[in-house]
């Protein structure tokens, strides 16, 4: 099955042949620390002030570099002054290796058909695989360039390493923005709903190599048994043109997506199991203890219901599975899905390229964006909006911490 996998995935990447000229806009290099070698890309002003320097990491199962890039070409077309840097997942890069330590796994994996946790209390870990080393690393990182603070974006697994930065090092931290990332509420029952719906990530089933790579496939493919990308963007994205920033986008998600999983699963395993969703949510508690203004977007597509009758799903933001439920208003009031209540239009509000829904009094986030034609994948789906809602709130947010 894997070597079926295999080939129709490469056969369709070798023949659709994307471009590379979006990478003629970017400089690419390594930078140094502990006689370690760790890639960036960017693009804008090098001399740029803080305020006007971003920093990003993308998540997996993409390539985190890849997934950004379209993000930062878009910031970069809006204000050409500013200067955004692309870091991967720290120690993702191909030269690193995992060098197994004398610890174990403190997470273990699950079943996918008996939904039982497998025992992974034997398997060693590198813990320079751990978000919380990687955010250490992304600041000494910073440390080596002279960069003394940033406006920080992430996505998927980026914004988990980036939240550890904003937690042990505020100070490093002007704006946070945060994508596809779930918050402070998750019932563990939940997890029993998967595969037909899940409710956030299943880093469990994730880290188990032969059962995700046979769902991912099926998800990304058969489209069951649920969608996760927007079927606007796929609708799109299969008609488009050839060389096309769409057409790109599109072959990154529907096949590059599933080569970047088998490549990175061994780093990926490492990553879940030094933590976990559970621990990630307990750890945002000493993230609300800081004063550093924070913005949360997500897919608007996310829990609708796709033309064969399977949600989009992973990470709702509202109704029965709201994983947001203590920072915004509900907008689907205890719904499984967009289509069966009313939407409560008052606390909706266009703001052109993307909508903004209403955070409540005592939340945590200062805004929280939906991107329309979007859903987990958000700042590949659709990061014209992406951007555009992230430099708003960039802009909106450091102008009040200026003149107070």
């Amino acid at each position: 099955m894997f070597v079926f996998i295999d080939i129709y995935v490469h056969l369709c990447i070798f023949f659709r042949k994307t471009s590379s000229n979006k990478k003629l806009n970017f400089r690419e290099y390594f930078v140094s620390i502990d006689n370690e070698n760790h890639a960036v890309c960017e693009i804008g002003d090098q001399d740029a002030t803080s305020d006007k320097t971003l920093l990003l990491i993308g998540g997996i199962p993409t390539n985190p570099i890849e997934s950004m890039s379209w993000l930062a070409e878009q910031l970069h077309k809006i204000d050409s002054a500013l200067r955004i840097i692309i870091f991967n997942m720290p120690y993702y890069d191909e030269h690193f290796s995992i060098e197994y330590s004398q610890e174990f796994a403190i997470s273990n994996g699950e079943s996918l058909l008996t939904q039982k946790e497998i025992d992974f209390s034997n398997h060693k870990i590198d813990p320079k695989f751990s978000h919380v080393n990687q955010s250490k690393t992304v600041n000494l990182l910073m440390d080596a360039m002279g960069i003394d603070a940033a406006h920080l974006v992430g996505h998927d697994r980026g914004a988990v390493i980036l939240e550890n930065l904003c937690i042990n090092k505020p100070e490093k931290v002007i704006t946070y923005s945060r994508g596809s990332q779930v918050w402070d509420y998750a019932d563990p029952k939940w997890k029993n709903l998967a595969p037909k719906i899940l409710v956030g990530p299943p880093h469990k089933i994730m880290s188990v190599y032969h059962q995700f790579r046979i769902l991912f496939f099926a998800v990304m493919n058969l489209n069951r048994p649920i969608h996760l990308l927007s079927e606007t963007f796929k609708i799109n994205g299969r008609s488009s043109k050839r060389s096309s920033d769409l057409y790109d986008r599109y072959t990154h998600l529907k096949y590059k997506s599933q080569i970047s999983y088998k490549n990175f699963f061994n780093k990926i395993q490492q990553s879940f199991i030094q933590g976990g969703m559970d621990s990630e949510v307990k750890n945002r508690m000493n993230l609300k203890n800081t004063s550093i203004p924070i913005m949360q977007f997500q897919g608007e597509d996310e829990f609708k219901r796709a033309s064969n009758g399977s949600l989009i799903s992973d990470q709702p933001y509202f109704g029965k599975y709201n994983l947001f439920r203590n920072e915004i208003e509900d907008i689907y009031p205890s719904a499984e899905d967009q289509s069966s209540v009313p939407l409560k239009k008052e606390y909706l509000s266009d703001m052109g390229l993307y909508k903004e829904i209403q955070v409540k009094t005592g939340a945590t986030f200062n805004k929280f964006f939906l991107i329309p034609d979007a859903a987990h994948f958000s700042v590949i789906e659709n990061p014209n909006a992406c951007a555009s809602a992230i430099y708003n709130f960039i802009n909106i947010e450091f102008n009040l911490n200026s003149n107070t």
